[in-house]
């Protein structure tokens, strides 16, 4: 369905992949599928010719920022095939906010007080944090040469299509 699509419009997938780490995922995103398998979807369509890229995000401040898993997930998009990555950090807006805290406490209890820190009266990380991290996933993307390489890459028809009218 995907790959007719593409032959008639502009077809784009991002997979969210902010943490290769399993621990970090098992506990931030139970019920979701492993970061690993949603790679594996990218690759399949990379290789069908539809354009995929990885959305790092949430990235979550003392978990899974560290640079090196940071660059884990870059290398293993790259692998994949991905067209692109993004970055964004963890936002909690209200709702979000109480039920992430709440877990937040009962797996990684240490970090509570770092979050409440750094959430303290906004939903979004100042530019302080922010900029950084996103810079060094800019970086990385750069390094490990993350770009569109499809083979056949499935593109509209330039051709407009005249069609008749029939009376």
């Amino acid at each position: 369905m995907l790959a007719e699509a593409a032959r008639r419009g502009q077809v784009s997938v991002t997979f969210s992949v902010p943490t290769l780490d399993d621990d970090v995922w098992r506990r931030t995103e139970p019920g979701t599928a492993q970061p690993r398998q949603r790679l594996r979807a990218l690759k399949t369509l990379v290789d069908a010719g539809i354009r995929a890229s990885v959305g790092m995000a949430p990235i979550l401040p003392g978990l899974s920022d560290n640079p090196e898993l940071l660059e884990e997930v870059v290398r293993e998009a790259r692998e994949a095939g991905a067209c692109a990555v993004w970055a964004n950090l963890l936002h909690l807006k209200p709702g979000t906010r109480e039920h992430f805290l709440t877990a937040l406490a009962e797996d990684y209890p240490e970090q509570l007080p770092a979050y409440e820190r750094l959430y303290a009266r906004r939903a979004y990380l100042g530019a302080a944090e922010a900029k950084p991290v996103r810079e060094l996933v800019s970086d990385l993307t750069r390094k490990h040469g993350i770009r569109d390489r499809r083979r056949i890459p499935l593109a509209p028809d330039l051709q407009p299509e005249q069609l008749a009218l029939v009376v």
